[in-house]
């Protein structure tokens, strides 16, 4: 194997990134470095060759540690390695093996991968691929766990495993007069962002990436990488909204809100039954539903599984420490800056 690292432009990377069919939102450049910017990190977009073939991408985020001389580089989403043939698996062993030659051996990082998710096999075998890599799972992060739903049907055999509360939900919706609208413009996601505003307010919480944050990340990314709004107007005004990204082979639930009117009359049961149409259009193979929390937020776990979609716990996320002190240091503190930030966060729901 003679695996090397590049780093790359921001257009190659769009370019090559467009090739894999695990390219999602988390390894769009604007987002990577956007979530860089945040945490105080840089962003590195660089690509594995192995000798004159692509064997995947990284968009890695890089935080040094102060007075260590140490940190974590952190790969979220990636790499990006699969086009769905019989090289997948050695393309994600050549990458695997080149991060860490980069990241832990020459640099002295930790080395943290949060993979994208994938179909049932694939999801195995990149289990297996970063165990035999040296990789271990990450037990004191939260693993990503989602409903997926299969687009590759026709939409009744979707239809008929949706539950009964869904169902009626959704008659509800259709006899309320509501039109669906869908678009990537800046008055699209502003429409949307007046129903975020409102939902906040009116449930007291404060979130991570919120929706302005993916609104700024929006204003940076080209045709092909756009996230999709779509709204339900009753009256030509916007009563619930969805945002979708659609890249590879799978849609992705990034956000959504209701008004008191769209509850009242169900419209996200509607908006969601139009954007399995939408998705089914663009060509997506499947619908990853954003993630679920049943303990910590019951209702939005309720309303995904209506769906009818297959409950699925990502692998990872994995990481490998360098040989040395630092390492296990670097792990205590990012443990304690995990806790005051959900402190942080706690105390912004309660104010």
């Amino acid at each position: 194997m003679n695996a090397r690292i590049h780093r790359l432009a921001q257009p190659e990377w769009r370019g090559l990134a467009a090739g894999f069919r695990d390219h999602g939102y988390r390894q769009l450049w604007a987002f990577a470095e956007a979530c860089a910017s945040r945490a105080g990190a840089t962003h590195e977009a660089v690509v594995v060759c192995d000798g004159d073939t692509v064997a995947g991408l990284a968009a890695v985020r890089v935080k040094r540690v102060p007075m260590l001389g140490a940190g974590i580089a952190y790969v979220n989403g990636g790499p990006l390695v699969r086009k769905g043939d019989a090289g997948d698996r050695e393309r994600l062993r050549v990458c695997l093996k080149a991060l860490q030659d980069e990241y832990v051996a020459r640099r002295g990082l930790l080395l943290r991968v949060s993979l994208p998710l994938g179909p049932p096999a694939w999801n195995v075998a990149q289990e297996t691929a970063f165990v035999d890599a040296g990789f271990v799972l990450t037990s004191d992060l939260r693993r990503y766990r989602t409903f997926v739903l299969d687009l590759d049907r026709t939409r009744d055999e979707i239809a008929r495993g949706f539950t009964q509360r869904w169902r009626r939900s959704l008659k509800r919706a259709n006899a309320a007069g509501l039109q669906v609208v869908v678009g990537d413009s800046h008055t699209h996601f502003a429409r949307f962002l007046d129903l975020y505003t409102t939902l906040l307010e009116r449930k007291r919480f404060t979130a991570d990436l919120a929706a302005d944050f993916y609104a700024r990340v929006q204003a940076q990314l080209e045709n092909g990488e756009r996230f999709q709004i779509l709204l339900a107007l009753k009256n030509g005004e916007p009563v619930s909204g969805l945002v979708l990204s659609l890249l590879g082979d799978t849609g992705v639930f990034l956000l959504a809100a209701s008004n008191e009117t769209g509850m009242a009359c169900s419209a996200s049961f509607l908006v969601q039954w139009e954007a399995l149409a939408f998705l089914q259009h663009r060509d997506m193979k499947s619908y990853d539903l954003g993630g679920i929390d049943p303990d910590e937020n019951p209702g939005v776990y309720e309303f995904k599984r209506g769906l009818g979609g297959v409950d699925i716990t990502a692998p990872g996320p994995f990481e490998v420490l360098p040989r040395r002190l630092a390492g296990a240091v670097i792990s205590a503190a990012e443990g304690v800056y995990r806790r005051l930030r959900a402190l942080r966060r706690r105390a912004g729901r309660l104010t």
